[in-house]
């Protein structure tokens, strides 16, 4: 009859040390790695997994998901998107799926990796090693066979969900509603004044509903409301302390009216898409999860919608929209500029250059890119509109280099030297010479005449 507790508290820390020394070892790993963290009871549906990467390249989307033993991590189904920061790192959380194709599996596969699958890291999650230290046994002489701790590698961790202390809990009230419904959340068991994190937990992702603060008890109430377009059959409301040390959750059970569909299970389109322009991808919720809703193709990502709807089946809040083209660049330095009404990312070649992923009123954003090489490159625009008026404008232009101004070089002006005036030399009048008159000679010849007087 003892022999039980022991073997549990031996199994317990068997698996606790197993842990440690797993996340000491993913902690000094020089490549990429992640490092899953299962709420308790894994392999519930609606049970949190959070999983926190390291060594991945930085500002990249990273895609993380599950895979069935022996299907590679490219074969696998992602639930979530993350971006890792400047030192690739990501942190992020998802609920375990409900279809019985993945609760029926004694283990799964978590991976993580980026869109173009040049980095890629796989842990192994176990989802009964540590469930049945947890369930009850009917007959107490009776003990579940030994289960066997692989190894720990780099990849491979599996985590025992079992803290000394309180155990933090939270209770809904009601327990289930329709979309849109107000859900009181109480919680009792934490550290005194902690400060706490509440998310929704569904489609496949993570949606941040706020903050609250614990009483000196270790107690707190609040209230969240559903998102009116919540389209899955359940809600899972997660509460972890803001180092992550603590975390549990609850189910909401969502009342769907019988014609809404979850997003994942719109069908694809029939009719071919012809995109020559922006590549338009519209989802009915804020949060990119799912298949789009709607597939156009955009000539420019210049919009006012305002209050109406951005395209048929598309709510006019509480949506987004990913844009993606591949366009050709002269070279040089360029300032891509986004003025939106809500939140904005922009990737050029895989490169996150803006993130301004939040709720705004018409905001201006910049981001500049120097030394951009001449060739096609690929952009990536994502948007989300939160409530009331929505608007999204994205262009570019390219910044043109100052104009240096030469400054004049001074020449000299010269001293001009006088041109001295010349005195002209006064012409001489000769005096003219006296010349004598000729003196006449005179010659009388003497004729005789005779001359007779009458």
């Amino acid at each position: 009859m003892r022999r039980r507790p022991v073997i549990i508290a031996v199994a317990v820390a068997a698996v606790v040390l197993v842990a440690i020394i797993a996340l000491a070892i993913w902690f000094l790993s020089p490549g990429a790695s992640i490092f899953v963290q299962p709420g308790p009871l894994p392999g519930r549906p609606g049970a949190a997994i959070t999983v926190i990467g390291s060594h991945f390249p930085a500002n990249q989307e990273i895609y993380v998901g599950l895979a069935a033993p022996g299907v590679p991590p490219t074969a696998g189904t992602t639930f979530v998107t993350a971006v890792s920061d400047g030192q690739g790192r990501f942190n992020v959380t998802f609920p375990y799926p409900a279809e019985s194709n993945w609760t029926q599996l004694p283990e799964v596969a978590v991976y993580a990796g980026t869109p173009q699958g040049d980095t890629v890291a796989t842990a192994r999650l176990a989802l009964s090693s540590i469930a049945w230290l947890l369930a009850p046994t009917v007959v107490a002489t009776t003990l579940p066979p030994a289960t066997t701790v692989p190894a720990a590698t780099a990849t491979t961790v599996i985590v025992s969900s079992a803290t000394p202390g309180p155990i933090p809990t939270i209770i809904l009230q009601p327990t289930s509603g329709t979309p849109g419904s107000t859900i009181i959340v109480m919680g009792r068991g934490w550290r005194a004044n902690e400060s706490l994190i509440l998310s929704l937990l569904g489609f496949g992702a993570q949606i941040n509903m706020g903050a609250v603060n614990a009483d000196a008890q270790g107690s707190f109430a609040t209230t969240i409301m559903l998102p009116t377009n919540w389209g899955v059959p359940t809600a899972t409301v997660l509460a972890r302390s803001l180092d992550g040390s603590l975390q549990t959750t609850a189910i909401f059970q969502v009342l769907l009216p019988t014609n809404t569909r979850a997003p994942t299970r719109v069908p694809p389109t029939l009719t071919p898409i012809v995109i020559i322009n922006w590549r338009g991808e519209y989802y009915n919720n804020p949060s990119l999860l799912g298949n789009p809703t709607v597939v156009r193709d955009d000539k420019n990502i210049d919009f006012k919608w305002g209050a109406s709807s951005p395209a048929p089946g598309i709510p006019n809040e509480l949506f987004s929209v990913r844009w993606t083209r591949t366009i050709y660049f002269a070279p040089g330095d360029y300032r891509f500029l986004a003025n939106v009404d809500d939140g904005v990312r922009i990737w050029l070649d895989g490169n996150l250059i803006m993130d301004e992923w939040h709720s705004a009123t018409g905001k201006q954003y910049a981001a500049d890119v120097y030394d951009l090489g001449e060739g096609q490159h690929t952009i990536k625009v994502e948007y989300y509109q939160d409530t009331g008026p929505a608007s999204a404008h994205v262009w570019w232009q390219q910044i043109q280099p100052a104009t240096a101004t030469s400054t004049p070089t001074l020449t000299p002006t010269p001293t001009l030297t006088p041109t001295p005036t010349l005195t002209p030399t006064p012409t001489m009048t000769p005096t003219p010479t006296k010349t004598s008159a000729p003196t006449a000679t005179i010659t009388a010849t003497a004729t005789v005449t005779n001359t007779t007087t009458p």
